[in-house]
């Protein structure tokens, strides 16, 4: 992969991480074309819901947003398989009736699809989904030597790579003149590559690169890698 390749703004970069080609999506998913998986992280779903329920005025259509983005992905890829990376869904209280409704016709709309959820902290109050849908819930989920969770913990020593979620990262693109909000990104630092949250109605967490990470950021559904760590790593080669 060359310096050119991955400074440009694309819809789909393809990176290698621990031996393995990767794309970043413009829509906040990894696609891996070897195994035909996409994943995303913190879907949140329902949790406009939830906050209607504590009658916090809340407008609906976050849930068929997150989806539709999901939608897109899974049918620009020809994924057969998708994996969710923790907190599918926000509480207990986000299984709204409505909710619920645009769920069974994702799942409708991708029958031969394999889908897979990866247990997140916000999942772990959720109880028993419908039997019906065509889910399967882990822990955890190993592809050859990469793991899949949903914290970003120390990768044990008999992988080389973890995907994971949970921080919602994100970074800010400062200048002595002039910088942004927070931007939504792929972190990579030490041996972990946290996704950025896909849910529409998430919040984000700045992270701070240190020398030896990456980052690329997300900005109107482009994926470009952020400067500094390019520049970081090609003086390390340098």
């Amino acid at each position: 992969m060359t310096d050119a390749q991955t400074n440009k703004m694309t819809d789909r970069l393809p990176i290698e991480l621990a031996g393995t080609t990767l794309q970043l999506l413009g829509g906040r998913g990894v696609w891996m074309p070897a195994a035909k998986t996409l994943l995303v992280a913190d879907t949140h779903l329902g949790k406009e819901a939830t906050f209607r329920r504590h009658h916090i005025p809340i407008p609906t259509g976050s849930t068929t947003g997150t989806l539709a983005a999901v939608t897109k992905m899974l049918q620009e890829t020809d994924a057969t398989r998708f994996i969710i990376l923790g907190d599918m869904f926000h509480a207990r209280s986000s299984l709204s009736p409505d909710v619920c409704e645009s769920l069974e016709a994702f799942f409708n709309r991708h029958p031969s699809v394999e889908m897979l959820l990866v247990r997140g902290n916000h999942d772990a109050h959720l109880g028993q989904l419908p039997a019906a849908w065509p889910i399967d819930i882990v822990s955890q989920y190993a592809m050859d030597r990469i793991l899949l969770m949903h914290h970003p913990i120390e990768v044990p020593s008999d992988f080389d790579l973890l995907l994971c979620g949970h921080l919602h990262p994100a970074i800010r693109l400062e200048t002595m003149i002039d910088k942004t909000g927070k931007l939504p990104c792929f972190w990579y630092s030490q041996k972990r590559l946290v996704l950025p949250a896909i849910g529409e109605f998430t919040g984000t967490h700045r992270i701070h690169p240190g020398p030896r990470d990456r980052a690329w950021m997300v900005v109107d559904g482009q994926v470009m890698e952020h400067a500094n760590t390019r520049r970081q790593r090609f003086t390390r080669r340098v």
